[in-house]
């Protein structure tokens, strides 16, 4: 009996270092699919973008865009005139905001993936929207809860909903006159029909697929003091949001799992 009790004190720290190994196994599992949406969230609220007043020097090559991926999201930022700069993302030439589907992103010159990772790309930067149809695209990215990342949620404007674009150090308005689902190959689609208009694009889901969500708009006249003033403020609320969503759906998360698996692990090691 003696011995028995003796075998089963010596198991014991096998038994809780294989207890442990497995708990961290779990945790890596969990944390898998969650970093990529954690590095995307974060990516929008550390990273400075400086918005310019021209075109870069030099627009990146066009590449074959794919889904965001931990690859590409933990690589440098985007380059600018074939310069990495830290701690801020380039080439920014405007920003989009979106107040009724929480859209606030900076525009990118060049159509990469590591632009797309940060932001929004202005598909055809030979157009001006003083004389030609803006068209610009993101990426599609559901969060848990209906969270919605990147441009993520345009598919949910409807008629006569504003859009505001900051363009170099212009500002316009726009509301949407259509939201329709159209095929990856329908680039007829996305003609230019004037400096009135504006084209918004995204998959129309976050899983590879070959239709795309396409929001017209067009433009309306506004004070333009007015209207740099609503821009502005819009963005500073939807700032203030998306602070409060990354707490609330990346930070606490974390910190409450390693509060519990702590917990849990000092109960192991502890009886």
């Amino acid at each position: 009996m003696e011995r028995k009790i003796d075998e089963k004190k010596r198991n014991q720290p096998l038994i809780k270092i294989v207890i442990t190994l497995l708990t961290l196994i779990v945790l890596i599992l969990i944390g898998i699919p969650f970093s990529k949406y954690f590095l995307i969230a974060t990516h929008t609220q550390e990273t400075k973008t400086i918005i310019h007043n021209k075109m870069p020097g030099i627009i990146p090559k066009t590449e074959k865009i794919e889904s965001p991926n931990l690859a590409t999201l933990m690589g440098q930022v985007p380059q600018a005139d074939n310069q990495k700069i830290s701690g801020e993302n380039a080439y920014a030439i405007g920003q989009v905001v979106i107040p009724t589907v929480s859209i606030n992103q900076p525009i990118f010159i060049g159509l990469t993936n590591e632009n797309l990772v940060h932001g929004t790309v202005d598909l055809f930067p030979n157009r001006q929207p003083d004389k030609n149809t803006l068209t610009i695209i993101g990426h599609h990215v559901f969060y848990y809860g209906g969270y919605q990342l990147l441009f993520g949620g345009i598919q949910n404007l409807k008629k006569e909903e504003p859009v505001y674009v900051r363009y170099f150090n212009q500002y316009y308005e726009y509301k949407v006159s259509s939201n329709v689902i159209i095929k990856e190959t329908d680039v007829d689609k996305l003609v230019d029909i004037g400096p009135d208009y504006l084209y918004l694009m995204t998959c129309n889901q976050t899983l590879k697929t070959p239709y795309r969500v396409l929001i017209t708009a067009k433009k309306v006249s506004v004070n333009e003091m007015k209207l740099k003033e609503t821009f502005q403020e819009s963005s500073k609320v939807l700032t203030n949001k998306s602070q409060k969503n990354y707490l609330i759906w990346f930070i606490m998360p974390i910190i409450i799992l390693i509060f519990i698996i702590s917990i849990f692990l000092f109960y192991v090691w502890k009886i």
